[in-house]
């Protein structure tokens, strides 16, 4: 019996800004804040699994849009982790690519608003950010991707051999989103990303995703003897400054 034709995919995204509006609002503000309108279209390429037929099946998209109400100049960490849940769980963006698009879209927010400053600070400026995400899928049809056997999460033992490191600067946990506290302990994974413990082990064990880096989809090895165990220090930031 044949085996089903093993199914890939390849992820690549774009990012667009402008500025919409430039508000004065009635009530004075403590800085700038930001309105910022998040649209993500998701573009599904199917590649025929015959590698002597190159043909490509018309798109499949999927649109998503999302507002937010964030203060990037004074609370930047907290904005950044509030963008990267927006990201995650409202407009679908892959988990690998969530960093990359906090970057751009809160360094491209910034930029935007320091292109556009009227003559008097704090100001309410309405931006939009809209991102393309391709999605590029190569090998079997689905239905041999559903007959497929499926990733297997991280085995105990593997998890157990992950080490701790202490945080010594502000991370965020990409997981759960919230910030770990700088001297606390976390977990790092071997792509040196850090976790709250809890979250890691239980994303490991449970995801869909199985046992791979919800950042950067690093997967587990199966056997982690060479990687040694005990405690070191990172300075690692999930989501970037």
């Amino acid at each position: 019996m044949d085996q089903p034709t093993e199914r890939r995919s390849e992820v690549s995204c774009r990012c667009r800004l402008s500025t919409l509006a430039v508000i004065e609002p009635e009530t004075e503000l403590p800085c700038t804040q930001f309105l910022i309108t998040v649209e993500s279209t998701t573009f599904t390429f199917n590649h025929a699994s015959d590698e002597e037929n190159d043909a490509v099946s018309p798109p499949t998209s999927e649109y998503y849009s999302h507002e937010l109400q964030l203060d990037l100049l004074m609370d930047e960490n907290a904005s950044r982790a509030t963008l990267a849940e927006a990201l995650l769980s409202e407009l679908h963006c892959p988990p690998e690519l969530c960093a990359a698009m906090v970057d751009k879209v809160a360094n491209g927010a910034v930029a935007e608003e320091a292109s556009s400053r009227p003559f008097s600070d704090f100001m309410v400026v309405h931006i939009e950010a809209c991102i393309d995400v391709f999605v590029e899928q190569f090998g079997g049809s689905e239905e041999e991707e559903a007959a497929a056997p499926k990733f297997v999460p991280a085995s105990r033992e593997a998890i157990s051999k992950l080490e701790t490191a202490t945080v010594e600067e502000s991370a965020v946990c990409a997981v759960c989103l919230e910030e770990m506290a700088v001297g606390s302990d976390s977990t790092c994974m071997p792509c040196s990303h850090l976790y709250h413990r809890g979250c890691i082990v239980e994303w490991l064990e449970k995801s869909r995703k199985g046992g791979v880096c919800p950042m950067c989809r690093f997967s587990l090895p199966a056997d982690l003897s060479g990687c040694g165990s005990g405690r070191q220090t990172v300075s690692s930031i999930l989501l970037p400054d």
